[in-house]
């Protein structure tokens, strides 16, 4: 072949090339982790958490017949700021329902509904790193509108407030009394006040207990 037609066809052959769309990296790592078992809650937490309440469900139909002891866990790995608490509510109840065993790892930030989510997994599966917080404080109402609306919202608020105390009082070791001494400011437990408190369990030493 001619150099110069040999070098318009390579040319030809790399433009080609430059139009291809590669995958998106992201994908590989969230199918990688979907292998694993692996949850990652990294972002505020909204109602697109359905996502993994599904996977849970999927996971579980995959080990209908499998001894307990024998399944592969569900792993969950939090570093969040917050977010929805009725959202957090449903994917901490789907972990509940579980046969198969799931786990947290509170990586960093445990705030708010993060760490309601810590604190909600069954006891004795509950991991932190040395160096995770918590934050553990009352809601906000966002009430707008006429007095009516407010006060029922109000209302709403005060039930949410009370059901959500005795979902801390019996995930922790929080007293009634210090729960209520405290539930009205930010309270920053550090990872010995989070084990201290039983929002967690251990406190994990060796790397190869995340794998």
């Amino acid at each position: 072949m001619d150099k110069n037609l040999f070098e318009i066809d390579i040319m030809g052959d790399m433009s080609d090339l430059a139009n291809v769309k590669l995958p998106d990296p992201t994908l590989f790592d969230y199918y990688k982790r979907i292998k694993r078992r692996e949850i990652l809650i990294n972002q505020e937490i909204d109602d697109g958490i359905i996502e993994w309440t599904q996977e849970i469900i999927e996971w579980n139909r995959e080990d209908d017949g499998i001894n307990i002891p024998d399944r592969k866990p569900i792993k969950i790995f939090i570093n969040s700021n917050g977010g929805s608490l009725n959202a957090i509510m449903e994917l901490i109840t789907l972990c509940n329902l579980s046969k198969t065993p799931v786990i947290a790892i509170g990586m960093g930030k445990c705030y708010s509904a993060g760490g309601l989510l810590l604190m909600g997994i069954p006891k004795g599966n509950r991991y932190i790193l040395s160096t995770t917080e918590a934050l553990v404080h009352d809601g906000s109402t966002g009430s707008m509108g006429d007095t009516g609306k407010v006060l029922d919202d109000l209302e709403y608020t005060k039930k949410t407030e009370e059901s959500t105390k005795k979902f801390i009082l019996e995930h922790t070791n929080i007293s009634s009394e210090l729960y209520d001494k405290k539930y009205r400011m930010n309270w920053w437990l550090d990872s010995s006040e989070i084990i201290k408190y039983g929002l967690a369990d251990h406190i994990i030493e060796n790397i190869e207990e995340l794998f």
